[in-house]
């Protein structure tokens, strides 16, 4: 959730050692009262520029490089800041002037980074809480990018987790404990795709040439990751990317069109921390890759809520306009999880000043009255506090409740997944129903569009076989990935499949 760039550009190379501070308050960085003071009075000049065009939001602190956050509790959260391998913990309503954090953490010491010029950092982007029979750990991510000037940063590639520790009445409430790490996310990734791991064809999202020597991140063709949530299963983790912006309907080349965001399902994030670090590259497993349309924007956040809620912070790959103007603006999707339905724009905005780049999400049914709260990458002007606000995600109404007949979708299921897979012309599949029921299938493209409907209606009990000739409109189908959709009563599943040329 790098900050987008201003005229100045963001700082490479304020660092320190492995005993830094946080630039999370002037406090933190040593610096006298009258300098602080001088944040806190820019803070209360900045406030009436920031409010968005629409819902309700209050400003709190001013300043920062925040990038992920992660609640705990039911009024504080853990904040990244991209330029330190420092995690504070927080109130989420702190007030309109620069606040120390409540305690803090150095995972400095913990990445064994490695000093190879004056940007030395872990540019951690993201961050997800996961609860499981390991506790609640919260995983950060490094944004896995080239320098702004091109150049590889290693360092860039580590996933790392810490524990939580503690119930909310200690002093500290909560303190983080050092888990392990993975320092080759980065390779891994490259690897699905130039050797073709997702079947889709070798370099279908060219991810080697995107994320190569001298490729800029911040462009449309970069490699930048800035999300990391929780797919609906909870065990799965999706890594959401700013860039590259991908083509929906084929494989992604220097002439074709880049319009769709990137996200890539981790199926083994708990495994990838084990060690110190785990030993890599190849111990990362991915699944089948999601492209979402998000009005050519990337993923800046996704932060999700409820079983099957997200909400997606998407914004720019590279800088706002000033004033905003789509598709250089920042704006709130709602989605359901789910690949085959597309996210819904929401009717929240942002000024130009403000960066939203993490999020928390109510563990509530999502509606237009919804009121999240954000936390800013301001790209380090001035280094000190993060910006906090709170607003509404506004209309349209809530389009995540998917209407399904109301017949009880029994045992439903694919008893054979699409064959042959990949393919070149159609293929077939069968369902199992064990007793006579409403039964929807259809043939959906990667963004959510229907192309087909095999089936609809009730089907009786048994096995049933179907095929598809990968004709639509009597034109065979474009080569590339495909989703055989399956619903009936509150089931929803689906299977993937790839025609080739």
């Amino acid at each position: 959730m790098t900050g987008h760039p201003r005229e100045d550009g963001k700082r490479e190379g304020a660092r320190h050692g492995g005993g830094r501070t946080p630039a999370s308050s002037g406090k933190a960085l040593g610096l006298g009262p009258r300098q602080r003071s001088g944040w806190v009075r820019l803070a209360g000049g900045l406030l009436f520029a920031l409010l968005p065009t629409s819902g309700s939001a209050h400003h709190h602190s001013t300043f920062g490089d925040a990038s992920g956050a992660a609640a705990v509790g039911d009024s504080l959260m853990f904040i990244n800041n991209n330029e330190y391998e420092v995690l504070g913990l927080f109130s989420r309503y702190p007030g309109t002037s620069c606040q120390d954090a409540i305690y803090s953490f150095n995972a400095h010491p913990h990445l064994g980074l490695v000093v190879t010029s004056s940007d030395s950092s872990a540019d951690i982007e993201a961050c997800v809480k996961m609860v499981d029979s390991s506790g609640v750990r919260i995983y950060w991510s490094g944004s896995m990018s080239n320098s702004k000037a091109g150049n590889l940063r290693p360092d860039r590639s580590r996933l790392f987790a810490t524990t939580v520790v503690g119930d909310g009445t200690g002093s500290p409430p909560y303190t983080l404990t050092y888990v392990g790490r993975y320092d080759k996310l980065r390779d891994d990734i490259l690897a699905w795709d130039q050797n073709n791991l997702h079947g889709l064809g070798a370099n279908y999202f060219g991810l080697v040439a995107s994320a190569a020597n001298n490729a800029i991140p911040q462009s449309i063709n970069g490699f930048n990751l800035e999300g990391l949530t929780l797919a609906p299963d909870g065990k799965t983790a999706y890594l959401g990317f700013r860039a590259p912006m991908v083509n929906p309907s084929g494989p992604t080349t220097s002439t074709s069109p880049r319009t769709h965001a990137l996200i890539i399902p981790l199926l083994n994030m708990p495994d990838l921390v084990k060690g110190n670090p785990t030993p890599g590259p190849g111990a990362a497993h991915f699944g089948t890759p999601i492209l979402l349309p998000l009005g050519v924007r990337g993923i800046r956040s996704i932060d999700y809520t409820y079983p099957g809620q997200y909400l997606i912070t998407a914004g720019p790959y590279d800088a706002v306009s000033n004033p905003p103007v789509a598709p250089l603006n920042f704006r709130l999707f709602t989605w359901s999880g789910d690949p085959l339905y597309p996210p819904i724009e929401r009717s929240a905005t942002f000024a130009a000043t403000y960066s939203p780049e993490g999020c928390i999400v109510p563990n509530t049914h999502l509606i237009a009255q919804t009121v999240v709260d954000l936390i800013n990458d301001d790209g380090g002007i001035a280094g000190g506090c993060w910006r906090s606000m709170t607003c509404t995600i506004g209309p349209p109404a809530d389009p995540l409740a998917v209407p399904l007949p109301p017949t009880a979708a029994g045992d439903v299921h694919f008893s054979r997944s699409p064959a042959p897979n990949p393919a070149r012309r159609g293929m077939s599949l069968a369902i199992t129903v064990p007793r006579a029921q409403w039964v929807e299938l259809s043939i959906d493209d990667v963004a959510g569009r229907r192309l087909t409907t095999l089936w609809r209606g009730d089907l009786s009990a048994g096995e049933h076989t179907f095929s598809w000739n990968g004709m639509v409109n009597a034109e065979h189908a474009q080569a590339g990935l495909y989703w055989v959709r399956l619903r009936s009563g509150n089931l929803k599943e689906a299977k993937p499949f790839v025609l080739t040329p």
